[in-house]
């Protein structure tokens, strides 16, 4: 059992670490941020807000956002692996 907890928290955190690798390399384009923000204006029957900032051909605000949420993911697997690794001594050893 006890090896079976190290395991996933090695799987934890090898996730955490893709996640934030992605939230370091996302990049949303300015098509993507004008494209979502024209459906979500037309959902709600308004006019869509196009103002934006970009830097390389990415979208600030819209690179932001995609950052936060890997963020997030990634230290969700990070508290994750903490949780496996401090409970890991109170499994016994399977052999």
């Amino acid at each position: 059992m006890k090896e079976a907890v190290q395991v996933a928290a090695v799987i934890a955190s090898l996730l955490s670490a893709a996640a934030w690798y992605r939230a370091a390399t996302v990049k949303v384009t300015r098509e993507q941020v004008v494209e979502a923000r024209k459906k979500a204006a037309l959902k709600k029957g308004e006019i869509p807000n196009l103002a934006g900032v970009t830097l390389d051909g990415a979208d600030l605000s819209g690179t932001f956002a995609a950052q936060s949420k890997w963020n997030s993911v990634g230290a969700i697997g990070a508290a994750v692996t903490v949780l496996l690794q401090a409970f890991t001594p109170f499994f016994a050893s399977g052999a």
